[in-house]
């Protein structure tokens, strides 16, 4: 695991879905507040290569694409139809709506496009929007700082 800044780099070794050998990375942070003397997760956010569908383009490069996708994770008891919206200094970058939820809380993934990557890159803070299911809105801050160099690091790997 790497660190850079605010954001972590890290790679999980894994088996694909033929049983052939598959390593995954992804750049995450973890917002907590503390709730007495423990740290409480309120907001993960993680991004990952994923490979993007093969064209049928014969001529398409050997190299298959990939895209960054964004996946957020934040305790139960959210307010489902309203999602999560991701700004970057206090701009709208990216609103997803929730997959599902389970033990470990409610999870939203989002496909970022370069103009969403960019915004994110360039801001030093962040906030996620949710809504609780009894109607509060709260704000969660989070650092951008060191995403950047993060990124950079996870689309290097990912065309070795």
């Amino acid at each position: 695991m790497q660190k850079f800044d605010d954001w972590y780099y890290r790679c999980i070794d894994g088996k694909a879905a033929d049983g052939a050998a598959l390593t995954s990375c992804e750049v995450a942070q973890i917002a907590t507040v503390k709730q007495g003397d423990q740290d409480v997760n309120i907001l993960t956010l993680a991004v990952a290569k994923v490979l993007a569908p093969t064209a049928t383009d014969k001529k398409a490069t050997k190299q298959p694409a990939s895209e960054l996708v964004l996946t957020t994770l934040v305790p139960l008891n959210m307010y489902l139809p309203a999602g999560i919206s991701i700004d970057a200094s206090d701009k709208q970058v990216v609103q997803l709506a929730y997959r599902n939820c389970n033990q470990a809380g409610c999870w939203a993934q989002q496909k970022l496009d370069a103009k969403m990557v960019s915004a994110l890159s360039k801001a030093a803070d962040g906030t996620g929007h949710v809504q609780m299911m009894n109607g509060q809105k709260v704000n969660i801050k989070f650092s951008l700082k060191g995403l950047s160099a993060a990124l950079d690091a996870l689309q290097k790997a990912a065309s070795n």
